[in-house]
């Protein structure tokens, strides 16, 4: 039986197969277990390393990395979901396993969703000033989790829905329209991500030989 970590940011990005798990539970025929990192790097980075030295009752398989992410293409919108290829921090790359990536894509056909590039900062991204142009959307904590998973050895998934858009330039009337919708928007960017995620937590050919065929590009 598979042992499959799912790690997330915040209690709101829970998805409801999960919301009143106390330890591992089974889906399917994996083995499950949830970790709430906090916001921000240092505490992603705390928590998977725990995660993958089996603070959980068991050494992940396969870890998935899920939550919201601000979105900086125009063509994307709330609730859409993004596939990481590639996350970026700084001047350093990682790159998913792409069988892992077909396989997850595969599982969203018929949804809006992209694979791309995620960008991750130590701070909250006001503005797009400062990401890069192939960039698809921005989050806090996937860098450092698919940066730990790579050095423990176990594959990870990164997949995020876009819970808001950031604006072309930060401005105060831009961030009081964002606090505004903000909470609408999580509930919708929830909602895409518990059903994927149910899917991929049921699925059973997802893992293969993955831990033989992980790889980092760079880090």
């Amino acid at each position: 039986m598979p042992n499959i970590a799912l790690i997330v940011a915040m209690r709101s990005e829970v998805p409801p197969i999960l919301k009143h798990s106390t330890g591992i539970c089974r889906i399917g025929d994996n083995a499950v277990s949830l970790a709430v990192t906090g916001i921000g790097p240092k505490k992603a980075r705390r928590a998977t390393r725990q995660v993958c030295t089996g603070s959980l009752g068991f050494t992940p398989d396969l870890l998935i990395n899920a939550g919201f992410c601000g979105a900086v293409r125009n063509e994307l919108g709330v609730g859409h979901l993004i596939i990481a290829s590639l996350i970026a921090y700084r001047d350093r790359v990682i790159r998913p396993a792409n069988f892992l990536i077909d396989k997850t894509a595969g599982l969203l056909a018929g949804s809006n969703y992209r694979v791309g590039k995620l960008q991750t900062f130590n701070w909250p991204v006001l503005s797009r000033a400062q990401v890069a142009g192939d960039t698809l959307a921005v989050d806090m904590e996937s860098f450092a989790i698919a940066q730990t998973a790579a050095m423990h050895q176990i594959p990870a998934i990164i997949i995020k829905a876009v819970s808001d858009m950031v604006p072309e330039r930060a401005g105060l009337f831009r961030m009081i329209a964002l606090v505004r919708s903000l909470k609408i928007n999580t509930r919708m960017a929830r909602d895409r991500l518990s059903e994927i995620i149910k899917k991929i937590l049921e699925d059973q050919s997802l893992l293969g030989d993955s831990k033989t065929r992980h790889r980092i590009a760079k880090i």
